[in-house]
């Protein structure tokens, strides 16, 4: 439907339709005409559901209900996979440990996806464990990890690489 810019104002615009309805809405600064007609369409009554689709049909008026907390609840169970632990020598002054550098950052990664996703700590609980097994048996402080992850050879790197793809 047609309309015209009856104001403007900063970050917003009012709008009126050929059909007579108006609308105020935000528009950005650098907002191209394409994306002014985009941000009006959510406003235009062309666009707009039929009414009757968006009632609760859950509900019914003069119903009485007692307001209540609902649980965070997992959409669905991730399943159990154990990794295989992979082992990599290391160029540097840290011991070897009994997975790669890549796989704890997929494996915290995914730690991360599953907390946000499902609320599950599981896989991050696990890591912390493995993590601290690791940095206590090998009596690894912090400045070691750093002086590790900021001077590894890039050349140890590709090397490793490619004895992967001769092993292959």
């Amino acid at each position: 439907m047609k309309y015209t810019i009856r104001q403007i104002m900063p970050t917003q615009i009012a709008v009126k339709f050929e059909d007579g309805s108006k609308a105020v809405l935000y528009i950005s600064p650098e907002a191209t005409p394409e994306d002014i007609d985009d941000a009006v369409s959510y406003y235009d009554p062309d666009f707009r559901p039929d009414p009757e689709t968006l009632i609760n049909k859950n509900i019914s008026v003069g119903e009485e209900r007692v307001s209540t907390r609902k649980e965070k609840q997992k959409l669905e169970e991730p399943p159990d996979v154990e990794l295989p632990p992979i082992e990599i020598s290391l160029d540097g002054s840290l011991p070897k440990p009994k997975f790669s550098k890549d796989l704890i950052l997929i494996n915290y990664m995914m730690a991360d996806y599953f907390v946000k996703k499902y609320n599950d700590n599981t896989l991050k609980l696990e890591l912390e464990k493995k993590i601290e097994e690791y940095v206590i048996s090998n009596n690894i402080t912090s400045k070691q990890a750093v002086n590790s992850l900021l001077f590894e050879d890039d050349d140890f790197i590709v090397k490793l690489a490619m004895q992967e793809l001769e092993n292959e």
